[in-house]
Order: structure tokens, then C-alpha cells, then sequence
């Protein structure tokens, strides 16, 4: 479908970007030259700790590295696994017809315009499931616009803005909260002695539980006043199989009647898994626990799709034996090709900017611009921290792995210099607004090709260019906006957690 509006400044220089492969192996050559000059022997911004190195890629050594790990760092490119294995539940739900009639069922019984707001509730708070947000509400977000006749970019950057840039939030405490937490207490009690003063988990609940409903009401008005309109300039075309939004037939009822019975029976094999002791947590040997439900959340979603759409598929008579499923699933196979190449050059990028050893480079550089400002007002240093994290953001992807090296550096620098008014509980909420504003504008985000295959479902020639001009207002305004509600929270002094 073709639109009238002109592309604006910030949709033309994203389409200057050159193709999502050649623009990695250009960052590539980037991060090659630079190893060059930055190699060596760097002191670290964290008294006390050792030295770290920067490794000279431009050598021989350096590229007999880059040679032999190519088909390593495909394979360790983190979605692969999970898109490849997801096509076997979610992409044959799609083919089957099963998610399509789901939508009908969800666009004509749910008011128009309470549908941005809940999938952007939905999407902050996936984060609960791991990185089910990705996987499964991004597409369908696109399916959901499209099947109301809209165009399905809304949804595609609206449920990724949701789930990339709102991950640190959430109405439940996620495996972030424990991961992050645990790193906070052990800096703490490393650096300070004596028992944590805060709950790990439940540090920052209360905060993030009133981020929730802030961010689901800010992006909301963000994708109403300003993406919308740039998603105008963009010509879409609906698949074939689009379903509209309206009333069920007869056929389709009976089928959705026989794919909820199969969720019920998946659902009471989850249960029973649980009974007999396979998806109970225990003890992970470190003090803490192991949860085989969140582990495996994938896996389980697969299957809450899969045998649904099997008994969805079989009633209608689209698939009568083994051979017709197979060759419905090769189908959606085909769908995820995009990934397959983008995954050679985007996983091969990452690791080896991980092994140059930039990332602690800049990481550290940061913390030494930020120690050198002598800054001592407790609002400008954990700003100026938010700052910093959003900016290290661009060039380190795994929040965890990050924090591990921030944490040290900057939770005893930042209670010192402002004479113990930020607690560690602060200092970890300020990390988390600063690392979740720019995820989704970093060519380190993984689950950057996901997001452009459910974009070129539509749009063939939606590039990375493209993604990240539309997600630019997006995360300027989730940077200044989430950190002017974290400071005015700090004003009015009320709790960051519980515990």
C-alpha cells in the first residue's frame, strides 16, 4: 500500500546506511584498524583490579583468530538457535492458519485503541518469559496491524521499542532482577563489608513496577505523535494469507475449539512435568536456584504452539498426514532464510569486537571521563551515570556481562563521591534506564534481525538503515523521559524496593 508522505531528515540519512551485512563487515573493519592502535595494556577504572588488554587484530595473529572462528561465531550468534527451533512451534502456527484466526479473535473483540497500549504492556513485561518478547509478540504485532488494515511497521516498532527498550521494567521480578542483584550485593559487600542492606531480587520492584505503567503510557503517546507519522513514508504490501479482522466461520470455530483442547492437554503435560520433578527449581550449587521453567520458556511456548496448531491444521483438513506437515513447516523455513546470512555477519561481528577487548576499552574509558568531572551532587552523578550507560551501551550487548564490569568500578565511586545519599539500589535502577534506552538503536542488539525479518515480511527492502531511524525517537525520548520520572522519584524520596 502506497503513502503520500515524504521521508523526513532522520528516514533519509538511515537509508544512506549501506545494506545490515555490509555495514557489519564495514563496523568489522572498523574495529580492526582500531584494535590496532588501541592495543596493549590498559589499567582499569576499578582500583585494585588487574590490568586488562586490548588485542592487535591487524597482525597475523589477529586474523588467523577472525579465520578459524568464523563458523564458531555463526554459531554462537545467541537468536539462532532460538528463531531456527522456534519456526518448528511458531512458525507452523503461522502457516496453519491458527495465529491468524487468534488475531481475528483478539482485533474484533478488543477496542481499537486500547490495542497499542497492550501490546506495549505486554512487551515490557515479556521480559518475565526470557526473550519470548522477540520471538513471538514482535511478528505478531506486525500480523495484528496488518489484519486491522494498518500498516504493520506500528506494531513491529512499537512491540520492539516495548520489549528492547523497556526490558529493565517489569510488574514481576524477571531472572534480571536476581542476575543484576546478585552482582550488586557482591560488589557491595566486597567494596563496603557487612551484610547487603537491600533484597537482590526485590531492590528495585517498586520502581519498576511505576515504570510499567509510565512507560506503557509514554510510549503510547511517543508511537501516536511522532512514529506514526514516519511509518507513513513507508510503502507496505499485506501477504496473501492476511486474515482481516471479523467474525469467525463455522469451521473456524470447530478448529479453534479442538486447538484449545490441545492447549489444555499440552498445559496439563507442563503440569505433570512439574509433579514428577522436571521442571522444579533446585539448587543451582552457588547458593541460589535453578528454575527449569524459565530456562526453558522457549521450548514450552513452542509447544503451546505447535500441538495447537496441529489440531487447528487437522480440523481444517490442511495437513492429513507427517509428509504435509513437513512440508508446512519447510514453508515457514523459508521465511527465516534472511537470518541464516544475517546471523554470519551480525555473530561474527559481535564476537569479534568482544575478543579485541574494546568493549572493556571504552567501558573504562567512560568510568575514568565520569571520576575526572569531580562531580559531587547526587542528582548530576547518577544522571551523568545514566549517561554513561546508555553511551557504553553502543558498544557492549549483554547487560549482566556489563554490569559486571561497571559494578565494581562505579557503585563504591558513586556512593563515596555523593557521601552515601545513592545506595547500590540507585545506582543498579540509574544502570538499568541507561542500558535499556539505547538497545534498541545498537548494531550490538542480537535481536536486531528478527525484528528486520518481521519488517520485510512487509517491506522487502526494509533495511537496518531503516529500523534504526524509526527507533531513534523511540529511545531519545525513553532516555530523557524514564530518567526525568527516576529523578522526580527521587525527589519526592519515594521507595525504590522492598526488602
Amino acid at each position: 500500500m502506497s503513502t503520500e508522505r515524504k521521508k523526513g531528515f532522520v528516514e533519509r540519512i538511515g537509508e544512506l546506511l549501506p545494506e545490515s551485512n555490509l555495514l557489519f563487515l564495514i563496523l568489522i573493519s572498523f574495529i580492526i584498524v582500531a584494535s590496532f592502535f588501541a592495543k596493549g595494556s590498559h589499567p582499569s577504572a576499578m582500583e585494585g583490579a588487574p590490568n586488562y588488554t586490548v588485542q592487535n587484530l591487524l597482525s597475523v595473529e589477529g586474523f588467523r583468530w577472525i579465520l578459524s572462528n568464523v563458523l564458531d561465531n555463526f554459531r554462537k550468534y545467541p537468536p539462532l538457535a532460538l528463531v531456527v527451533v522456534g519456526v518448528l512451534g511458531f512458525g507452523f502456527a503461522e502457516k496453519s492458519g491458527l495465529l491468524g484466526t487468534l488475531i481475528k479473535i483478539v482485533g474484533h473483540n478488543t477496542s481499537e485503541k486500547m490495542i497499542l497500549p497492550v501490546i506495549i504492556l505486554i512487551g515490557i513485561n515479556s521480559s518475565i518469559a526470557s526473550d519470548a518478547g522477540y520471538i513471538v509478540l514482535i511478528p505478531l504485532s506486525g500480523a495484528l496491524y496488518a489484519g486491522l488494515g494498518k500498516n504493520p511497521l506500528i506494531g513491529i516498532v512499537a512491540s520492539f521499542a516495548a520489549v528492547s527498550a523497556g526490558f529493565g521494567a517489569a510488574m514481576i521480578p524477571s531472572t534480571a532482577d536476581g542476575l543484576l542483584g546478585k552482582i550488586t550485593q557482591d560488589v557491595y559487600e566486597s567494596a563496603f563489608g557487612g551484610d547487603f542492606p537491600h533484597d537482590p531480587v526485590m531492590m528495585n520492584y517498586i520502581f519498576m513496577f511505576g515504570s510499567t505503567i509510565f512507560l506503557t503510557i509514554f510510549l503510547t503517546f511517543i508511537t501516536k505523535m511522532f512514529v506514526e507519522k514516519r511509518v507513513e513514508s513507508y510503502d507496505y504490501t499485506l501477504p496473501e494469507n492476511t486474515m482481516t479482522i471479523g467474525e469467525l466461520h463455522p469451521e473456524e470455530k470447530e478448529a479453534l475449539k479442538k486447538a484449545g483442547i490441545a492447549v489444555a492437554i499440552t498445559l496439563l503435560g507442563i503440569v505433570l512435568l512439574w509433579v514428577v520433578g522436571v521442571l522444579k527449581s533446585y539448587p543451582d550449587g552457588k547458593g541460589g536456584m535453578t528454575s527449569p521453567i524459565l530456562n526453558n520458556i522457549i521450548v514450552l511456548l513452542i509447544a503451546l504452539f505447535l500441538f495447537p496448531g496441529l489440531a487447528y491444521a487437522r480440523s481444517l483438513k490442511k495437513i492429513n498426514n507427517g509428509q504435509e506437515y513437513i512440508k508446512m513447516t519447510v514453508d515457514a523455513m523459508r521465511d527465516i532464510a534472511y537470518i541464516l546470512v544475517f546471523a554470519v555477519f551480525a555473530g561474527n561481528f559481535l564476537a569479534i569486537f568482544s575478543h579485541s577487548g574494546l568493549d572493556k576499552y571504552i567501558a573504562n574509558h567512560g568510568a575514568f571521563f565520569l571520576i575526572n568531572q569531580n562531580i559531587q551532587n547526587p542528582i548530576f552523578l547518577i544522571v551523568s551515570f545514566i549517561f554513561i550507560s546508555a553511551f557504553i551501551n553502543f558498544f557492549m550487548g549483554s547487560a549482566s556481562a556489563k554490569w559486571a564490569i561497571l559494578a565494581p568500578i562505579f557503585i563504591p565511586m558513586l556512593m563515596i563521591a555523593s557521601d552515601n545519599q545513592l545506595g547500590p539500589d540507585v545506582i543498579q535502577v540509574a544502570y538499568r534506564i541507561g542500558d535499556s534506552s539505547t538497545n534498541i538503536i545498537s548494531p550490538l542488539m542480537t535481536y536486531m534481525g528478527i525484528v528486520l525479518i518481521a519488517a520485510r515480511h512487509y517491506v522487502p527492502k526494509f533495511e537496518i538503515g531503516n529500523l534504526i531511524s524509526l527507533m531513534l525517537p523511540y529511545s531519545l525520548s525513553i532516555l530523557l523521559g524514564w530518567t526525568a520520572f527516576f529523578v522526580l522519584w527521587l525527589l519526592l524520596k519515594l521507595p525504590i524496593g522492598w526488602g
